[in-house]
């Protein structure tokens, strides 16, 4: 039971903090957590443990503990790893995918277009983050690269915030579909090469849109 506590409260925390229900620098505490999800401060204090260890709570012993603000340059980390990870298992995704991993991926990229025209809040961005995230996914288990899958899920918490705030002011979603189509026709034609370069070109334009939220958003990232 504990341990059941323990996980919910640690995934309610990170869904709160990659919405931004929790704002980059504001200040919490075991206290205010366990509070916020009715639970004690065991479970509270040990979901910020584990969200330190990720890069989202930065914990000053003895003085306070906050959310962390966005850092530019865990972000380009971040983006190189995710880059460096599909691009590398590109041949083997293309080698193995069956036309049912492609059909997996389009009810995927149809999930998405449903949240196109809707009113943006933080679960339906959470929402449209983790579609978004289960369409690519598919090439991860299709080329049998499951521990880089892992590595995604649970060291991208700066890039994720990137991407959760750009989904929050409601840009990019049409741009988004767009690159997917180009992606699901080029794998239907199994051409490894026009993959790679339209994934290139689709997991590029982050860096970009960072500019454009840092610029609308100033308090939310590190100076």
């Amino acid at each position: 039971m504990d341990k059941t506590l323990n996980q919910e409260t640690y995934t309610k925390l990170k869904q709160d903090i990659l919405s931004f229900e929790l704002k980059p620098g504001e200040q919490v505490s075991a206290a205010k957590i366990a509070e916020r999800y009715h639970v004690s401060r065991t479970p509270a204090r040990e979901a910020l443990v584990r969200l330190e260890t990720e890069g989202m709570v930065d914990i000053y012993p003895q003085s306070k503990t906050v959310i962390s603000k966005i850092n530019a340059h865990r972000i380009r980390q971040e983006w190189f790893i995710r880059r460096m990870l599909e691009l590398g298992m590109a041949e083997a995704f293309i080698a193995n995918v069956t036309d049912q991993d492609i059909e997996l991926m389009r009810s995927y990229n149809a999930v998405l277009a449903s949240f196109v025209n809707r009113p943006a809040t933080p679960e339906r961005a959470f929402l449209y983050l983790a579609a978004d995230n289960d369409f690519h996914a598919v090439s991860y288990m299709v080329a049998g690269e499951r521990l880089s899958a892992t590595i995604i899920d649970n060291m991208m918490a700066h890039y994720n915030r990137l991407r959760l705030l750009i989904d929050l002011e409601h840009v990019f979603k049409t741009r988004t579909l767009t690159d997917h189509e180009r992606l699901l026709e080029t794998v239907e034609r199994r051409d490894t090469e026009a993959y790679k370069k339209a994934l290139s070109q689709h997991l590029g334009h982050i860096i970009s849109d960072m500019q454009e939220m840092n610029e609308k958003y100033p308090d939310y990232f590190e100076k």
